[in-house]
């Protein structure tokens, strides 16, 4: 009796059909978003569907943290108390930042056919915790997460 082993392929641990954000949004709807769907990373879309970038709640940390004259550390905290107070309105405070100021251009991108082991090795070498599974026209099929890969390994 001969067993064949099949290789698992990034279509077969991705997250099918990701959640997708344009660059317009703005960060209060992305923090928004993150909260509401209890996740930390999304990849970004322009108008035809086609992926343009990733972003991830390290992204706004990150961006933050360095603050500039128009974008203050401390506009991050108003973001996110905004978010907490379901009473504020969405215009209250400027200026206005969108995904497109914090989100990380041109983000990994594998193909659904890829071995997981490779997707592995990508994700180490490229020091990412997410990669975005995508076709050819650079249409997002799904995600991976480092717990996606985790999930891999036999118990």
């Amino acid at each position: 009796m001969t067993s064949e082993k099949t290789e698992v392929l990034a279509k077969d641990v991705m997250t099918a059909d990701p959640l997708c954000v344009p660059p317009s949004m703005t960060l209060r709807e992305l923090v928004r978003t993150f909260e509401e769907n209890e996740i930390s990373g999304v990849p970004v879309t322009d108008s035809q569907g086609r992926v343009v970038g990733i972003v991830t709640k390290s992204d706004v940390l990150r961006r933050f943290s360095k603050g500039t004259d128009e974008l203050p550390p401390a506009y991050l905290f108003e973001i996110l108390s905004e978010v907490a107070d379901e009473e504020v309105s969405d215009d209250l405070h400027e200026p206005r930042f969108c995904v497109d100021d914090v989100m990380t251009e041109d983000p990994i991108m594998v193909p659904p056919t890829m071995p997981v082991g490779q997707v592995a090795r990508e994700m180490f070498e490229s020091r990412v915790h997410r990669v975005v599974v995508a076709n050819a026209e650079k249409y997002p099929l799904g995600i991976i997460t480092s717990m996606d890969m985790l999930g891999v390994f036999p118990k």
